[in-house]
């Protein structure tokens, strides 16, 4: 896992982020347990409170379930639904750059051949 200091999102984001899309990869399968949370702020180097709060959130949005005593389990996923889900992210993201691009000044062409080259990385 990789986290940023300076990248703007705060810490518990990118973690739950990460996690995100490491189950909906099938990184980490359903029925399976999560890092405890300790041992992951251990790793990490960061605060106990800041791993509980992407847990949290993580749990919040239906991705895992705390169990009493064992930690988070991962649940079974509506593959369609969250594909629909990120779907609609990457289409406000893009709805975002190009208000952005006009904003700008920057062409369609222009825009696109920015996206090719951003997708090529």
């Amino acid at each position: 896992m990789v986290i940023l200091q300076n990248s703007g999102v705060p810490i518990y984001q990118q973690i739950a982020e990460q996690i995100k899309s490491d189950i909906v990869n099938g990184k980490i399968k359903e029925n399976e347990y999560l890092p405890s949370i300790r041992g992951l702020a251990r790793d990490l180097k960061i605060s106990v409170i800041t791993t509980m709060k992407a847990y949290d959130e993580l749990a919040a949005e239906g991705y895992v379930t705390a169990v009493q005593g064992k930690g988070y389990l991962v649940n079974p996923q509506d593959t369609e639904m969250m594909r629909e889900q990120h779907l609609r992210r990457v289409e406000d993201g893009l709805t975002d750059a190009i208000k952005a691009a006009r904003l700008a000044g920057i062409g369609a062409q222009e825009l696109k051949n920015m996206l090719e080259l951003l997708l090529e990385e």
